[in-house]
């Protein structure tokens, strides 16, 4: 998260208040460019009395922030504190977050711990970045100097007559031109050098606008065309090159690209779904992908795993065939049961876990409430409480029985879920409710942070921890 604050900061020279303001509605609102930029507004700021802050991203950044948004803002919603998620209520969600306090305070602390963290020095400040930049652009005319001008928000235009006047395309064109700058600032030529150098790379990439929007929009409209004769599917065929070149001569050799880019992002996707927020092995998608019969553009089982993170919604976690087998089997991987003299037994994780990865299940006979509290009433409190008292979705107060050693279903094993110690400081897991459509109801536990390997696994038992596990923990939250 650092590193996206830094690229808004440093990269967009943007201030750091659009960093600590930014909504999520500004974020779901951004606009895609027909060159293959995301624009994105942000009205309230430093200056936002004057205008709305703009900037542009490219693919991969557009990428990166997106898979913040999904996959890491959602654990740090998770872990921020009950007072500090209702102080947040009341406002418009932001979309940077803090873990501890739920806001951004103060983002130039945040990039001061990015530069510690690799050693950076000197420190780059968000005034040092835009003083350096604006001095590069002197020489600009004053046509180029207003596009960088708006760029950093520099405008005296008022919020609103800026929003209808500050087009897409130019945003675009001031972000390629502060790019071109950032080469050849790098490169710390003389200061003569560097006003030409500015003035020809501005002056070329006005120059060359036009000319590659209408051929971004002509290959657009060829892939376009592509797509209806062949649509993108599992188990479509690579279109040949008689029928791409029939298509678009010059563009063939990029409408190949794109579409076999567009089936392996969709391939990926199905084995997210068949394996769920889960590492597999890189056997089993080995296995599960040459089972598919699939002949070309074939996703590699070892890249799939090394590049692997937990995928989809914490509520569809439970939706993976895999996920509800393991439920069944009990065979949890990357699991060992630990003792020591202090605590007794507890789990550690013998392989590392991301944040939002399915570790194992609360498992035991599921019972009623009523009926787990007749069966706790029998239990001795040193012999471990091991039941967990919920709320299902339908609103019904059950009980997962857990206080034998081994299960009925499991009777020459010890499942991981009744040995998990408790924390509330120290937390890594949070359970999570699910009820199937057949009715079963299941605890799972999600990892709330990544884990280490070695690392012992922890979460809060509730309120009543010493007498009924579960009592007061939310178990139906979303991301």
């Amino acid at each position: 998260m650092y590193y996206l604050q830094a690229l808004v900061i440093l990269k967009h020279l943007q201030r750091p208040g659009v960093v600590s303001h930014m909504t999520v509605p500004e974020w779901l609102n951004k606009k895609q460019t027909t060159s293959g930029y995301t624009v994105v507004g942000v009205k309230e700021h430093k200056t936002s009395a004057q205008q709305v802050a703009t900037f542009a991203l490219s693919q991969d950044e557009d990428t990166w922030f997106e898979l913040y948004y999904t996959c890491v803002r959602p654990q740090l919603q998770s872990c921020i504190k009950k007072r500090n998620r209702e102080v947040m209520d009341g406002t418009e969600e932001r979309f940077f977050i803090s873990s501890e306090s739920g806001r951004i305070h103060n983002p130039s602390n945040d990039l001061q711990r990015l530069h510690i963290k690799y050693g950076i020095k000197p420190w780059v400040t968000s005034q040092r970045a835009r003083r350096v930049f604006e001095t590069a652009t002197k020489s600009l005319t004053e046509t180029e100097k207003s596009l960088v001008a708006d760029y950093l928000t520099h405008s005296t235009a008022t919020a609103e007559k800026h929003y209808q006047m500050k087009q897409a395309d130019n945003v675009v064109r001031a972000s390629q031109l502060l790019d071109l700058l950032a080469g050849q600032l790098s490169t710390d030529p003389s200061d003569g050098e560097s006003s030409r150098a500015a003035r020809s790379i501005a002056r070329g990439a006005a120059q060359q606008k036009a000319e590659t929007t209408d051929l971004q929009m002509d290959f657009e409209a060829a892939y376009n065309r592509l797509v209806e004769r062949r649509p993108v599917t599992l188990e479509g065929e690579v279109p040949d090159k008689a029928l791409r070149a029939d298509i678009s001569p010059s563009f063939q050799r990029r409408l190949y690209e794109r579409w076999v880019k567009a089936q392996m992002q969709l391939r990926k996707l199905h084995i997210h779904s068949r394996f769920g927020p889960r590492l597999p092995s890189e056997e089993k998608v080995g296995k599960w992908i040459s089972d598919q019969g699939w002949v070309s553009n074939i996703p590699s089982a070892a890249k799939f795993v090394a590049e692997w993170k937990p995928h989809g919604s914490v509520d569809t976690a439970l939706d993976s065939k895999q996920i509800r087998r393991l439920t069944r089997t009990q065979r949890w991987k990357g699991l060992v049961v630990t003792e020591d003299g202090r605590k007794g037994k507890g789990v550690a994780a013998t392989r590392r876990f991301l944040a939002g990865e399915v570790v194992c299940d609360y498992h035991g006979q599921v019972v009623t409430a009523s009926e787990g509290h007749s069966t706790h009433s029998t239990v001795s409190v040193e012999d471990g409480v091991h039941m967990f008292f919920f709320e299902n979705i339908n609103g019904k107060a059950m009980c997962i029985d857990a206080h034998a050693p081994c299960c009925e279903c499991h009777p020459d094993q010890q499942t991981f879920g009744r040995l998990i110690n408790h924390s509330r400081k120290r937390c890594n897991l949070r359970p999570r409710a699910y009820t199937l459509q057949n009715g079963e109801d299941f605890i799972i536990f999600l990892a709330s942070k990544n884990i280490k390997e070695n690392e012992e696994l922890l979460f809060d038992h509730g309120v009543e921890r010493r007498s009924f596990i579960g009592k007061g923990l939310d178990l139906l939250w979303y991301e």
